[in-house]
């Protein structure tokens, strides 16, 4: 069953801004060097085609729609943008000598933000500690091989890396409470489905799809029979259980890609993303029979639930979203009406 937004969703436009922020300040940091330290730039050139190149994957990343979704596509180019730039200005500006180096820790502060897993910014600092070795084949005073090149690289890169790593661990930790937050904001606490008003969203974006592309899809309505005489005569708690037994069924009998929700009081509502009325009959069917199926232990005895539901179909019915809940609603009515015995 599908739930509302993701989490982690809603925290990508945060990791855009603050990797744009980071791009902007090596873009000020490179200019700043060309402007008040000209001679520590031996190749201008090159540090020029680095700043260069850094806009103009700013600029792209933004402008292009292909590389904006998703969203993680551009933080992979804004990272490696990052990445390529400091390097290439590092090379024309005394390559393991410069002062660039240190810079490194913006990208992998950056892949900490973009993306918040340990194992990118671990796989990154290696891709950083390889370039680090790079640097110090292209200076000539530089023994690679030797153990102080090893603790010049490690002292740069392991605070750099350090505050990644933590970076990433809370961003993790965001991202889990954002999304505890988001599902307490977006469901039904007794039956853990979604709430009236996340449905709502979810089914008026499905409205919009179906009408684009000229997909069905069905609205059942389950009502909960006699729940208020199980109220009055076993309490509550015992009609607690009838209702989560009956959400448990409802999430038993539909698929993945559809999506039920606690309409209110004794009623779900279900939204099953392209189905024509004959599925959605069948599926309405199903719930039913599976909410049968199923008892309920309260006090020692066994409470069996019956339903009732009531299903809308569009295109069929010619609705919109909300006439096809009420269409639906007064179908389960009728169905009510007519499983009850007369007096």
């Amino acid at each position: 069953m599908r739930s509302a937004q993701p989490a982690a969703a809603q925290t990508q436009g945060f990791a855009a801004r603050a990797l744009l922020c980071l791009e902007l300040l090596t873009l000020a940091i490179g200019a700043l060097q060309f402007a008040f330290v000209p001679n520590s730039v031996s190749r201008p050139m090159l540090a020029a085609a680095a700043l260069g190149l850094l806009t103009v994957s700013v600029l792209f990343a933004r402008i292009v729609p292909a590389l904006q979704r998703p969203l993680a596509r551009q933080h992979s180019i804004d990272v490696a943008a990052l990445i390529v730039c400091i390097t290439l200005f590092a090379i024309a500006t005394g390559a393991a000598h410069s002062f660039i180096v240190p810079l490194y820790l913006i990208p992998l502060v950056g892949a900490a933000l973009a993306f918040g897993r340990w194992w990118v910014v671990l796989l990154l600092a290696v891709v950083i500690a390889a370039i680090g070795f790079l640097l110090g084949a292209l200076t000539p005073d530089v023994a690679i091989g030797g153990p102080e090149f090893g603790v010049q690289l490690l002292t740069v890169l392991a605070p750099g890396a350090a505050v990644a790593l933590i970076i990433a661990a809370l961003i993790e930790q965001m991202h889990s409470a954002v999304q505890r937050i988001s599902d307490l904001a977006s469901t039904d606490a007794l039956t853990g489905l979604l709430n009236l008003r996340s449905f709502e969203e979810i089914l008026h974006q499905e409205h919009r799809k179906a009408e684009r592309f000229g997909r069905p899809y069905t609205i059942v309505v389950v009502d909960v029979d006699n729940l208020a005489h199980i109220n009055e005569t076993m309490g509550h708690e015992a009609g607690s259980q009838i209702l989560g037994a009956v959400a448990a069924a409802i999430t038993r009998s539909i698929r993945g890609s559809d999506v039920a929700a606690r309409l209110g009081g004794d009623e779900f509502v279900v939204l099953l993303v392209e189905a024509d009325s004959a599925m959605g009959g069948a599926i309405a069917t199903r719930i039913r029979n599976n909410v049968y199926a199923g008892t309920v232990s309260v006090a020692n005895r066994l409470i069996r639930a019956n339903v009732n539901v009531g299903t809308a179909n569009f295109p069929e019915d010619h609705l919109y979203p909300k006439e096809l809940m009420i269409l639906a609603e007064q179908n389960m009515q009728q169905d009510r009406a007519l499983r009850r015995a007369p007096e």
